[in-house]
């Protein structure tokens, strides 16, 4: 079913305020980190035997070729003495003499600096989870309290990238504690002299204190949205950048469409926030995880492109089909991620059920999404245009060159209007390259 023509007109954000410049300058994250980590697949049934297996993989099958050079290990590595049936731990292990956390053994028999040796071998890169709290969401160790102890045994082991989770809060929100912590990690981590990219994963919505907590914008009130008649101070708000490299700016997502669409539309107020070497995280790529059409994967895929968001994969990589492989791999789409302004795209066009997301890349050329979000088909005008719009600057030439970058095929010159047929649920993604005369 083809639903009436639509108009999009193809325009271009303009800042008007200076973007934050982060105290965090630690070189780590210089384009938006790309690699796969284990939750997703695994919970907490990590293992030296899957970080290796998965590492290999990512290096034959091409995945590290095109870019992925990130393997992190997520929650349950570290050393519990008794454990819950799911796997959770219920009793954790002491730490050693000097407070520093230990492996377990039976997960990791050669010890963490070993894994991290073998990962670098590769010339990949490897990453390690922990909690801004006593517990991980899994109930192992946290660090608060041991960051800087913490820091220094993550990059002495030669850690690349920590993660660092809100959950399981034993210190309140109201009184500084919690940015308190995420300070002493990122001052430990920086005291090392190793770059190592630091990730505040402020996603869980078990405790409801993120969200659903009307006092949670004391303890940074520095900017506040609202949510469900409620004013909340998201993780955005307070001055991310200073602290992190990347964070998540919504909650945990699932393998489905709608999940999606709400993790998506809540990255739209947020560009403002991101540049090189601070990013919004709207979660990991749920592609290939398999509950989803391959069009709708392609829609994550296209979209976290234009946003220039992190790309952290969470299926299983060593088991992985070509149809998934080739979407993940695809290189004129991952350039529009990787370009070196880091600009978050946006979205600035929504008619019926399709939208289109743009952004500017660094040469000049434009980056355009059309999303269906629908169950049919619609036909897109996409006006090359001067018509002026409020709060925007207009795309200001007359034509411009049409490139389809998933087909990897060039469309010719559009003097005006690019009509294309956008399949329900997917998204088309091309470059617009201005000629002036």
């Amino acid at each position: 079913m083809s639903a009436s023509p639509l108009v999009l007109v193809v325009v271009v954000v303009v800042a008007v305020l200076t973007r934050p410049s982060g105290a965090l300058d630690n070189g780590a994250a210089p384009t938006p980190p790309m690699g796969w980590s284990s939750w997703n697949t695994f919970g907490v049934d990590i293992s030296d035997e899957v970080v290796r297996g998965t590492a290999r993989a990512m290096y034959d099958n091409g995945l590290f070729k095109a870019g992925y050079n990130y393997v992190l290990i997520d929650d349950g590595w570290s050393n519990c003495t008794i454990h819950k049936p799911d796997g959770q731990c219920l009793e954790v292990a002491p730490r050693d003499s000097q407070g520093r956390i230990e492996p377990d053994p039976n997960k990791f028999p050669y010890g963490m600096a070993a894994l991290a040796d073998y990962v670098h071998s590769l010339g990949m890169k490897i990453g390690i989870y922990t909690a801004v709290s006593s517990r991980t969401c899994a109930q192992y160790w946290g660090s608060l309290g041991y960051e800087a102890i913490d820091a220094a045994t993550f990059a002495g082991w030669g850690m690349d990238f920590v993660k660092f989770d809100t959950c399981n809060y034993d210190c309140g929100v109201h009184d500084g504690c919690i940015p308190n912590s995420v300070a002493a990690m990122r001052d430990g981590l920086n005291a090392t002299g190793r770059p190592v990219v630091l990730y505040l994963d402020d996603g869980n919505d078990s405790t409801g204190q993120r969200i659903l907590n009307p006092h949670h914008y004391h303890v940074w009130p520095k900017y506040r949205i609202k949510v469900a008649d409620v004013y909340s101070e998201l993780v955005w708000a307070w001055p991310a950048a200073d602290y992190a490299n990347m964070w998540k700016s919504w909650f945990d997502i699932h393998d489905s469409w709608e999940n999606f669409m709400d993790n998506l539309h809540m990255q739209i107020s947020l560009s403002y926030y991101q540049h090189c070497g601070a990013y919004n995280f709207p979660d990991m790529l749920t592609i290939g995880q398999g509950s989803q059409t391959a069009g709708q994967y392609r829609a994550q895929m296209f979209i976290y492109a234009v946003l220039g968001s992190p790309l952290i994969l969470g299926n299983d990589v060593r088991n992985v089909d070509e149809d998934t492989l080739t979407l993940l791999t695809a290189p004129e789409v991952l350039a529009v991620n990787q370009d070196t302004d880091c600009v978050q795209g946006s979205l600035l066009q929504s008619l019926g059920s399709t939208e289109l997301w743009g952004k500017v890349l660094s040469d000049g050329t434009f980056a355009v999404a059309l999303l269906n979000k629908g169950k049919y088909n619609e036909t897109v005008n996409v006006y090359v245009t001067e018509e002026t719009h409020s709060s925007f600057q207009p795309a200001m030439f007359p034509a411009a060159h049409v490139r389809d970058l998933w087909l990897q095929q060039d469309l010719g010159v559009v003097y005006g209007t690019f009509t294309v047929e956008v399949p329900a649920m997917d998204c088309l993604l091309y470059k617009f390259t201005p000629m002036y005369s």
